[in-house]
């Protein structure tokens, strides 16, 4: 498809789904925007950011969401044009719930009387508050994931652990890529002065930065978390480590007498102490046997292990 739009009684909000030839050409013959801003919705993904222009400006928005066929955190972009009686967004890659909310007001005059109506700047507002509402499901699922490691780490699930922390981590890395530079766009948003840019909207953006803030905040804790729950598995792991060796280095020890025992009366030399008398050689053993049964028994009876 080229393009949807919803026009109201001043403003209209013109939406792409995907970035093709078709969402190219209209954004080169029928609007007049600059020719670095049009390169960066046809290029590859870009980090957030916010061009501004005397008539219009170009604001790129990736928000975090969580891929449930590659269990993994991902980015969707979104690149949106502002000029004074016209929203323009476009999707780099299909996008489920921006594409609800364009059938929403499509749908509803009521909606449309009460986001086009009060001006672009209003209805950038509501569409980012309601992106960025919607992409803290992701900071949840990062959320639920820390609490269930942090369980099987004091429960000395040690074999998965390793690897489940390294996978969250990959998560909360993602989303602080995303959010760092977006706390700085939205920033500029909240400071920036047009004449089609009513003054009152600073409150309004104000409102999407402390969201934001929040955000990132948020995924900051879960860093200083996980990294908390990395150095917790890794002394344990090293704990039961020690605990491995000290019992091996026992038993090591323990089977040293009959070790020395069966070196001696192994080798093929001719008077060997008590050689004729076997009762007293399977005596030996036997008592260094049950000396050593007692000692691993004592030791483990005290805790040692």
């Amino acid at each position: 498809m080229a393009y949807q739009e919803i026009k109201g009684k001043k403003n209209s909000w013109i939406h792409f789904d995907r970035v093709d030839e078709a969402a190219g050409e209209y954004l080169r013959t029928s609007q007049k925007f600059h020719p670095l801003d049009i390169e960066d919705v046809t290029s590859d993904r870009q980090r957030s950011k916010i061009d501004t222009y005397k008539h219009y400006f170009f604001l790129i928005v990736v928000l975090p969401y969580y891929d449930e066929v590659e269990k993994k955190l991902r980015g969707r972009e979104v690149d949106i044009f502002v000029t004074q009686n016209s929203l323009i967004t476009i999707a780099k890659k299909p996008f489920p719930f921006l594409d609800e909310i364009f059938r929403k007001v499509e749908r509803s005059n009521k909606l449309q009387k009460m986001w086009l109506d009060k001006g672009v700047t209003f209805l950038l507002y509501k569409i980012l508050a309601s992106l960025f509402r919607d992409s803290t499901k992701a900071l949840d699922y990062i959320g639920r994931e820390v609490s269930a490691v942090e369980d099987d780490v004091y429960d000395n699930e040690l074999k998965s652990v390793a690897h489940d922390l390294a996978f969250i981590r990959r998560g909360v890395l993602a989303a602080r890529r995303m959010l760092d530079p977006q706390r700085s766009t939205i920033n500029v948003l909240v400071n920036l002065r047009r004449e089609f840019i009513p003054e009152e909207m600073s409150i309004y953006f104000d409102d999407i930065h402390d969201h934001v803030e929040k955000m990132w905040v948020e995924v900051e804790n879960y860093r200083e978390t996980v990294d908390g729950l990395h150095l917790t598995n890794e002394s344990l792991i090293s704990q039961h480590t020690n605990r491995i060796i000290k019992i091996l280095t026992v038993i090591s020890v323990s089977l040293m007498p009959l070790t020395l025992l069966s070196g001696i009366y192994g080798m093929n030399l001719v008077r060997l102490p008590y050689a004729d008398r076997p009762p007293v050689v399977w005596g030996m053993f036997i008592s260094a046997a049950l000396f050593i049964s007692g000692a691993i028994t004592l030791v483990y009876r005290k805790g040692k292990f």
